[in-house]
């Protein structure tokens, strides 16, 4: 038996996230993994940065969030107000149902303009 060693298996990243400006001039947030303690305050951070009178709405394509917490919703939130105060709003796209779900308990889902993801086939 011949055993090789290499380099350990790199676990996937726990949050990342991107800005992209469309050509409607409307800017999405794209987050994957976990928005939580550790992580919430930098995707608050790119949130607001993305809203100004120019750009007074920001879509937030959730469809890789694996999970946020309190703290993640604060941003979310604040980014809410920022918009609101714009004349703006936030939109939350390709939402999981654990997502969708946090949001209605905390009922937050009036806050935001909330659109499902789409369910997958069998």
């Amino acid at each position: 038996m011949t055993v090789v060693d290499g380099p350990p298996a790199q676990d996937p990243p726990r949050f990342a996230m991107s800005l992209t400006t469309l050509p409607s001039g409307t800017r999405v947030v794209g987050v994957s993994g976990e928005v939580d303690i550790a992580t919430a305050d930098v995707f608050g951070d790119l949130l607001l940065a993305a809203l100004d009178l120019d750009h007074p709405h920001v879509v937030v394509d959730a469809e890789h969030l694996e999970f946020c917490d309190a703290q993640g919703l604060r941003a979310l939130t604040a980014a809410a107000d920022l918009a609101e105060a714009l004349g703006g709003r936030v939109t939350i796209v390709n939402a999981r149902p654990l997502v969708v779900r946090l949001l209605r308990i905390t009922g937050l889902c009036r806050r935001f303009a909330v659109r499902a993801a789409a369910a997958q086939p069998n």
